[in-house]
């Protein structure tokens, strides 16, 4: 029975060792190994967000040693079944070409129905994980699926409707502009989702995909003083003419000039967009990178729930708020103003930068007192420093015994010299002394404490204060070295033995003189060399003797 016993607690420890091995092993096979991540966006670079996402993206993969391979749609520009079946070649060309993604990432609406679609026959069981899609219902469906999670594009229509009402209260006619596309249906449906629980909002939806270029004029021109623009979607037109964010921005603005256009996105604020509490893509593709770190670190994907939450930044355009009067003091807290005005409300608004900058400064002048102080306090430290020992000096401990005198305080002083050090030197070399010396003032050293503090004087000279004013104590610290210094020393030559002689006196039980305290304790070191030296003799023994 006691062997079987035995047997079961071997195994189990070999068990506990090999599966903290296999974990321990794991854990540094996910920060050295290389991950491949394809990453699928429904637009391409002329798409203003899409710089943001990537960027967004990449600071929060940072710390995995990734591969991203990345492929652009188009989708703004390209969404023709021929278009689709071109990508889908393409992208099925590089998958068969390379081995297995550990992680496929989409962003926006496109990207995402892609993916769907053809996950099972390119990248069955891989995880997925996506962003920027503008129909929550998608998003809600794409999470519920194996293996993935993502960010829906919570846009913010409650505040931006809120902040309409506050800063254009005349205004109550809401123009909101969207196309066919994929993104701008996504975003129609939200919007339809927010206006259905107020229907106090008197809406006309302008989808510019139903509209010829010279139609949207007509429209936008016809627009008056009751009018507000609500900027979704503006990507393409009834004649399939293609418009990039900045060029949508411009006609909105150039056709209706006095008409405030809110844009729930950061991208493009400026260039006639009035601004709003704008979704943030680089703070989007963000959260995505970290997620995927998660993911490609060991968590599983099931287990992070779609991230909904509106993830925004108030951005204004300065030229815009001149035109319709608006001051930041209107603008919700933390509003980011785009070419703002040098004024005087910016500065007032401004001081606790200049608050910040003070203290910066301030701290900067304060670490630079510190350092010059930290810089001098090292060299008076040098200079009263023993090169060769590292203990105090015959400059340190002058000072501490004028220290001492000055306040009346009793004291007392231990003379040391090492027995024959000359013939040391002389049969081993300075090289060798200079090791003895060391060794006894790293024995010196030991001793030293808030009582008693060693320096060495020069050549194989020490001296000791110490403050105790137990009647004993020096006859205590001399036996302490005798102790200290009796075992031999380890040098380059082998161990050599030594021996020392020693001297004490104190102020003022030996004299009533604190000035001649030094020589009381010489003439005892005196006393102990006449004597054979290897020992110590105290002051007040020597005429007993």
């Amino acid at each position: 029975m006691k062997t079987l016993r035995n047997g079961i607690l071997i195994a189990y420890f070999a068990l506990c060792i090999l599966f903290s091995s296999a974990l321990r092993a794991s854990a540094e096979d996910s920060l050295e190994r290389q991950f491949r991540i394809l990453f699928i966006s429904s637009y391409g670079f002329s798409n203003a967000a899409v710089p943001d996402q990537l960027e967004g993206f990449e600071k929060g993969i940072e710390g995995v040693n990734v591969d991203i391979s990345y492929e652009f749609m188009d989708a703004d520009k390209y969404y023709g079944s021929l278009d689709l079946q071109n990508f889908d070649k393409f992208v099925k060309y590089k998958i068969y070409s390379v081995r297995a993604y550990d992680l496929i990432v989409v962003a926006d609406d496109s990207a995402l129905r892609y993916a769907i679609n053809n996950r099972e026959e390119l990248f069955d069981d891989v995880p997925l994980v996506f962003m920027g899609v503008n129909n929550m219902t998608e998003a809600i469906t794409a999470s519920a699926m194996k293996n993935a999670t993502g960010i829906a594009e919570s846009l913010d229509f409650e505040s931006n409707y809120a902040l309409m009402k506050q800063l254009f209260p005349t205004r109550d006619h809401l123009n909101v502009i969207v196309d066919s596309s994929v993104a701008g249906q996504g975003d129609y449906v939200e919007f339809m989702k927010f206006s259905e629980k107020h229907p106090e909002i008197n809406s006309t939806v302008i989808n510019t995909s139903y509209y010829t270029a010279d139609g949207i004029k007509e429209v936008l021109e016809g627009l008056g003083t009751d009018d507000i623009m609500l900027f979704l979607d503006f990507s393409i037109d009834g004649e399939k003419n293609a418009y990039s964010l900045k060029h949508a921005s411009d006609f909105l603005s150039t056709y209706a000039p006095d008409i405030p256009i809110f844009r729930l996105t950061s991208t493009d604020v400026g260039y006639g967009v009035f601004g709003g509490i704008s979704y943030s893509y680089y703070d989007a593709g963000r959260i995505a990178g970290d997620v995927s770190k998660r993911i490609l670190l060991g968590e599983e994907a099931d287990s992070i729930p779609l991230l909904s939450s509106s993830v925004s930044t108030p951005y204004f355009d300065q030229e815009c708020m001149d035109k319709f009067g608006i001051v930041y003091s209107q603008l919700p807290k933390g509003s980011v103003v785009i070419n703002e005005h040098e004024n005087f409300a910016k500065f007032y608004r401004e001081n606790t930068l200049i608050s910040n900058l003070g203290i910066i400064i301030l701290i900067l002048l304060v670490a630079i007192i510190a350092l010059l102080n930290a810089t001098n306090s090292k060299r008076k430290k040098i200079i009263r420093t023993d090169f060769l020992t590292q203990m105090p000096n015959r400059k340190k401990l002058m000072e501490d015994i004028n220290q001492a005198i000055a306040s009346v305080t009793p004291y007392g002083l231990i003379m040391l010299d090492i027995d024959h050090f000359k013939s040391i030197n002389d049969t081993y070399g300075h090289g060798v002394g200079d090791e003895i010396i060391v060794g006894v003032g790293e024995k010196l050293k030991e001793m030293s404490g808030k009582d008693v503090t060693f320096a060495r004087l020069g050549g194989d000279e020490f001296c000791g204060m110490f403050t105790s004013t137990a009647p004993d104590a020096g006859k205590k610290i001399c036996e302490d070295i005798i102790t200290k210094t009796k075992n031999p020393f380890k040098t380059s030559v082998g161990e050599l033995s030594i021996t020392v002689s020693i001297g004490c006196a104190t102020y003022p039980a030996d004299t009533n003189d604190p000035n001649k305290l030094m020589e009381c304790a010489d003439s005892a070191l005196y006393a102990t060399k006449e004597n054979g030296r290897n020992g110590y003799t105290l002051f007040n023994c020597i005429n007993k003797s």
